[in-house]
């Protein structure tokens, strides 16, 4: 899924930025399976701003909701289907309608 303003940190598998769809600032977390996909976490504005003021934070948080994986009170959706609620795979759906991605 395409983010807005988004800001990658390769090395550590996340990037951030702000999916319009649903209004907010995301952190997509890589997760190394079979096949690569992402999980995609709520984050504030302010944690946004962390990769340019303080990235050791934003990377301890990162390391942190992948940790918690789906379990996580900030979990949004996830590339992989089996991980989302019915409400977790519209929203999925209704973000890559918005964009124009195939999901």
């Amino acid at each position: 899924m395409r983010l807005d303003n988004e800001k990658v940190r390769a090395e550590k598998l996340y990037r951030v930025g702000y999916v319009a769809c649903i209004d907010k600032y995301v952190l997509a977390s890589v997760v190394t399976w079979v096949v690569w996909y992402d999980r995609f976490f709520e984050i504030t504005q302010e944690e946004y701003r962390l990769f340019e003021s303080d990235i050791s934070k934003l990377d301890a948080l990162a390391n942190e909701l992948r940790e918690q994986g789906e379990r996580s009170e900030r979990f949004l959706f996830s590339d992989k289907k089996e991980e989302n609620s019915a409400e977790q795979a519209l929203l999925r759906q209704k973000c890559a309608n918005f964009t124009g991605e195939q999901s």
